[in-house]
């Protein structure tokens, strides 16, 4: 057949016009120069399992004969990148040599008459001209002729990379997060933890080094990980960029570490191999309240990853809870400052709740280590690896007492993270100021008002006192808190109920007060735990209060677990935070 020519008992199986340009590049190729021969010599097996594989949008692949000669669609191109079209008509073993060894027995077994199915299976390509860290999820099934034979296979695939960076990341984000707060108020320190778990990131982070600025506002080096040469407390030349990315507050993309770094040696530590990092992305360290950036991290790039824009928010993300972390324990050395000065002078006062005010921003979930009588829990939203904007908080208060907060940001991504890690580092900031929950929701309102995605977000916030059982609290049109006693007698705090953030301007918040009787518990939640498709909230909040009465007598950590099981048995569609508080 002439390389022009459509063969028309193929042609008419792809009914769709007009034709992608890949369709007809199949119809058009010169085909007799392949093993499979000329269209016209096709067999109807031969001919159905093309047309199924080009009609198809999702991304598929024929393979055929001995040979396992390939035909593809337009999804499966976009999978090839660069080697499309040269792949059309070609072997697989020519076309992916790098991940034959892995891909060669789930042939051999397809081919056998099996069938194969595995899930973000990672395989180390080349198809960018360097050593790519990716995932799949794919299955080959076997396409059979009349009378038994076995003569080829579909691959039905589907790239899941993103996902499972997503993921991934979601997890260094939440550690980081959930740090305590630095009640030793010394930075090195601050910094020293942030980089003890960036050390187990290397995936995404070979290495961190952080610069923080001295009084005089010069960024001076403090302490990194994964550089050769940078990695301890003794001086390092401070790179150009984080000059720049201090005046600038932008961040700076830089290639050739050698020239960033003279000396300095990384190595990536990913799936895909361990190759020199020659890509970094120098960040400014900013917080709340400040005029200028505090300082810079430099994070290095994955050698096996694309820099692409999920990449930059990321590192984005981790520079934000740097920043907070390290303006946490500014904060405590700024509140030990105002302790000894409280008495020299109204402006010492005043800096020192502006202090406070920058504590902790962008963090994605609460501490680690809780008070006694506290457990926490977080699930994300079944059959989804997206980043979600439930989020929990616990706040060891000056003095005797704890802020509880409990908060819920509109949408999933990682834009509902980063509104999120404000929302939290700004209410726990808000409490350490004013430990009025209605004053820290007023303000709530304000601020997020100038945070775009933060309007509408849903917030219960509480002040617990351990010694008295004194509760003050506030919502902003978030469910009610549930009070169970020793008895067993529950009750539902709606009695400073009000809209959510940023809905109405000067809205007054206000507060109420109740007793937690010693032996009782309390159960603040997101709307994830009791709502369900087809079913009144109220119902859920009952099924909650009803498991919160089985588990009194337990453990906060076992109550957790029973409430887990009762409650989000079902596979929860949405996203899931609560916090149990026992009066012992």
């Amino acid at each position: 057949m002439g390389s022009g020519a459509l063969n028309s008992q193929l042609a008419e199986l792809i009914p769709g016009h007009p034709r992608s340009e890949l369709q007809r590049m199949v119809l058009e190729h010169d085909w007799a120069r392949t093993p499979l021969g000329p269209q016209q010599d096709w067999s109807p097996t031969l001919r159905t399992a093309v047309g199924l594989c080009l009609n198809s949008r999702f991304p598929m692949l024929l393979v055929w004969g001995p040979e396992l000669v390939m035909i593809y669609n337009d999804g499966y191109a976009a999978i090839l990148a660069g080697r499309h079209p040269a792949a059309l008509g070609g072997r697989v073993a020519d076309v992916w040599p790098e991940v034959w060894a892995d891909i060669e027995p789930m042939i051999t077994e397809v081919l056998a008459g099996g069938a194969t199915y595995d899930e973000d299976l990672p395989l180390t390509m080349t198809r960018h001209g360097y050593d790519e860290e990716t995932y799949f999820t794919f299955a080959y099934s076997p396409v059979v002729e009349p009378g038994g034979g076995v003569v080829g296979f579909l691959d039905t695939v589907v790239e899941t990379t993103s996902r499972v960076l997503t993921a991934r990341r979601l997890g260094v984000l939440q550690r980081l997060g959930s740090l305590p707060r630095a009640a030793h108020g010394d930075t090195t320190e601050a910094v020293v933890t942030a980089l003890g778990l960036l050390a187990d990131a290397r995936s995404d982070c070979p290495f961190a080094l952080v610069y923080l600025a001295d009084d005089e506002g010069v960024p001076r080096f403090v302490a990194g990980q994964g550089l050769a040469g940078h990695e301890g407390p003794a001086p390092v030349e401070v790179p150009e960029q984080v000059f720049r990315a201090m005046a600038t507050g932008e961040a700076q993309a830089v290639t050739g570490l050698a020239a960033l770094l003279p000396g300095g040696q990384a190595s990536g530590a990913s799936p895909a191999g361990r190759d020199a990092v020659h890509t970094a992305v120098v960040l400014p360290l900013t917080a709340a309240g400040a005029e200028r950036p505090i300082g810079a991290v430099v994070l290095g790039a994955s050698p096996h990853l694309p820099l692409d824009h999920d990449y930059r928010v990321f590192m984005a993300l981790v520079a934000g809870q740097v920043a907070a972390t390290v303006a946490d324990a500014q904060a405590v050395a700024a509140e030990r400052r105002r302790a000894e000065e409280r008495a020299r002078s109204d402006q010492a006062r005043a800096q020192f709740y502006t202090d406070v005010a920058v504590t902790l921003q962008r963090a994605v979930l609460g501490p680690t280590v809780l008070p006694p009588g506290f457990a926490v829990h977080y699930q994300p939203a079944t059959g989804t690896l997206e980043v979600g904007g439930d989020w929990y908080d616990v706040v060891d208060l000056p003095g005797d007492g704890y802020g509880v907060v409990v908060g819920d940001v509109v949408g999933r991504g990682l834009s509902a993270a980063a509104v999120m890690g404000q929302l939290r580092s700004a209410g726990r900031a808000l409490l350490l100021e004013s430990r009025s929950p209605s004053q820290v929701l007023a303000a709530l309102d304000r601020f997020a008002d100038m945070v775009p995605g933060a309007a509408v977000s849903t917030v219960f916030c509480a002040v617990v006192d351990p010694a008295t059982g004194a509760l003050r609290y506030s919502s902003a049109g978030h469910p009610p808190a549930v009070l169970v006693d020793a008895d067993g007698r529950t009750s539902l705090l709606r009695d400073a109920d009000s809209l959510p953030l940023a809905v109405v301007d000067e809205l007054h918040r206000p507060e109420a007060e109740a007793v937690l009787p010693a032996g009782s518990t309390l159960l603040l939640y997101t709307d994830g735990l009791v709502e369900r498709r087809d079913e009144a909230m109220d119902e859920g909040i009952e099924r909650a209060a009803a498991a919160l009465v089985e588990g009194r007598h337990l453990a906060p950590a076992e109550l957790t677990a029973l409430l887990t099981e009762r409650l989000l048995g079902d596979a929860p569609d949405d996203d899931v935070a609560f916090v149990v508080v026992r009066r012992s």
